[in-house]
């Protein structure tokens, strides 16, 4: 489905503020297509809709006022939408709109007030909509329904002349008894010929042997079955049971609007103990989806009894209708009548084909022309490497990226996905921290894995899922540490250049010096950027030259330095000091 997406953001806080203007605009020939996406946070992070009825209201330029309920998206991440109906989207002009949360404890939430414009297209030039007013709430409908109720207690007042139970079942097992009559009747009674049971075309004679088929037929090296060709040609398949053919979902609680509404096409089982169970035991049934949110299915339980179900987007639970007996058994007997498809088990021989055997249809020389047609046919080898094959994807089919993320969240995207590889770029939420554009790699499963990527930029970075996104690590290489900034530190009180240059660099968690130098001891010998400083300052222990030993250097944290100290084999010998360091910075 094509729709007009308008995504309107909205953070849960004291200040509701005035209403919003946006930039959404709507024409009166967006029918059907005019959605508005809520995006809804609370301290940072999504507002979680579990348990909560959102109302939408909506009041048109010409009066009229609309409050509906919008459908809830996504309950985790705090996304709903609500798309407008035919009568709301003729109603041309400034929209002011309001979002209101209804928890099922009594909690609400004013969320967000905003306004948005429906343009009058050209077509619809000569329409002017006479103001309508739509509330979804029960109680608005009482006296209609009260109405309905009285004009229902009328139409049954003349109950008694209703069929009862017992005319009804006589007249269901009578037509039983002449539908059993019928069925019993092997003597061709609809005159079937061969053409009807699909041999119009079979001449009275023999073809190939029998044998000779059977040996081809059950051959399972040179054939390939339409499965295996869907298997190994899709690579990826939904399941719609258990690998040993039993239901796929199994409930002995809970309920199965909410199991099976997002399970696509599925088989299921539930026990009674299931709370949206018709039927006063187990029952086992199957579901269609034609698109999410949207299913229908059929459903039997222990004692026989069936029910037929569906459900639509808007729809909240499963509504289920039970399949009627009497119906049924009037259906049977009228299909019965019109089928053309031997329901009666006519034979070969009631039609003049006893000499034919059905299972030999192709000639001899067809039968001997496919039998040695080697480009038709496979070889184990070719089942054994198709077999072999990788059956999930992780790339396209053209070797490249399986994923692309531009314009899109990487964290919401990736969580749903097990081992994949992805392109991401500036336009990316929760890339890297980088401008450039990356390509990745993603090892896990659902809500857990590890991510490597590696950016345009030469940069490599590494992030980690644990049912929770960690924050992106770099990733650093020798080139990285190679190139440290290297910058002169600022001598003071005499001190000098000795060998070396006295310098510093910042290097990760870490403050590189590396100099040699003379100075002299109990006061500032030289400074640096405090930035690059632990907070509470650092000691370290330098080496002497001229002599053996060692002094200490004090590092304040506003930068300065100083060599305290001194402990060697011959203090007058002291020429210098080696200031070559490695300082943690936390």
């Amino acid at each position: 489905m094509v729709y007009k997406d308008a995504n309107v953001s909205a953070s849960v806080t004291t200040d509701l503020g005035d209403y919003k203007t946006t930039n959404i605009r709507f024409s009166t020939q967006d029918v059907g297509t005019a959605k508005l996406s809520f995006y809804l946070f609370k301290d940072g992070v999504p507002l979680p809709l579990s348990a909560v009825t959102g109302k939408l209201v909506m009041v048109m330029a010409d009066g009229s006022r609309f409050i509906k309920d919008v459908t809830i998206v996504d309950k985790l991440a705090g996304q709903a939408e609500y798309v407008l109906t035919p009568d709301e989207i003729k109603h041309y002009g400034k929209v002011t709109a309001a979002l209101n949360l209804y928890y099922n404890n009594g909690q609400s939430l004013a969320v967000v007030r905003f306004t948005f414009e429906i343009t009058q297209d050209l077509i619809d030039s000569n329409i002017a909509p006479s103001a309508e007013y739509y509330i979804e709430q029960f109680e608005d409908l009482k006296e209609e329904v009260e109405a309905i109720v009285a004009d229902l207690q009328v139409k049954f007042a003349d109950l008694d002349n209703v069929e009862t139970k017992a005319g009804a079942q006589a007249k269901a097992d009578a037509v039983q008894a002449n539908l059993d009559t019928h069925a019993g009747n092997k003597a061709n009674p609809h005159q079937v010929t061969k053409a009807q049971v699909g041999l119009g075309n079979v001449t009275n004679d023999k073809q190939a042997t029998k044998a000779e088929f059977d040996l081809h037929a059950n051959d399972g090296t040179k054939h390939v079955t339409t499965d295996e060709r869907s298997k190994w040609n899709g690579a990826q398949l939904f399941k719609i049971t258990a690998d040993n053919g039993t239901q796929k979902i199994n409930l002995s609680s809970g309920s199965f609007y909410d199991s099976i509404k997002d399970a696509g096409s599925v088989s299921f089982y539930g026990t009674n103990a299931v709370i949206d169970n018709p039927s006063t035991s187990s029952l086992r049934g199957m579901q269609l989806v034609g698109q999410p949110g949207i299913g229908i299915g059929y459903a039997v339980d222990v004692n026989g009894n069936a029910w037929w179900f569906y459900y639509s987007a808007s729809h909240t639970a499963i509504n289920w209708v039970p399949v009627e007996s009497k119906t049924g058994a009037q259906e049977k007997v009228d299909t019965h009548a019109a089928r053309t498809d031997n329901p009666h088990g006519v034979t070969k021989a009631q039609v003049g084909l006893d000499k034919v055997d059905n299972v030999q249809q192709a000639s001899l020389a067809d039968f001997n022309a496919h039998n040695y047609n080697s480009v038709r046919h496979v070889v184990q080898a070719d089942k054994d490497k198709w077999n072999g094959s990788q059956i999930y994807k992780i790339t396209s089919d053209d070797g490249q990226h399986l994923l692309g993320m531009a314009s899109k969240d990487l964290f919401t995207e990736l969580a749903t996905k097990r081992t994949t590889t992805f392109y991401s770029n500036s336009t990316t939420t929760n890339q890297p921290p980088v401008t450039s554009s990356f390509r990745g790699l993603q090892i896990g499963q659902e809500n857990i894995g590890e991510v490597l990527a590696m950016g345009n930029d030469g940069s490599t970075w590494r992030v980690t899922n644990a049912n929770g996104w960690k924050t992106w690590k770099r990733l650093i290489t020798n080139e990285d540490f190679e190139a440290a900034n290297w910058q002169n530190v600022t001598l003071k009180n005499g001190a000098a250049t000795n060998e070396r240059a006295f310098q510093y660099a910042k290097w990760g968690n870490l403050l590189l010096l590396r100099g040699h130098i003379t100075a002299t001891r109990e006061v500032v010998c030289g400074t640096i950027p405090s930035d690059r400083m632990p907070p509470n300052g650092a000691v370290a222990m330098v080496p002497v030259s001229g002599t053996t030993g060692y002094s200490k250097l004090l590092i304040y944290a506003n930068g300065d330095m100083k060599l305290t100290g001194i402990h060697s084999n011959n203090d007058a010998g002291v020429t210098g000091y080696y200031m070559d360091a490695v300082i943690p910075l936390a």
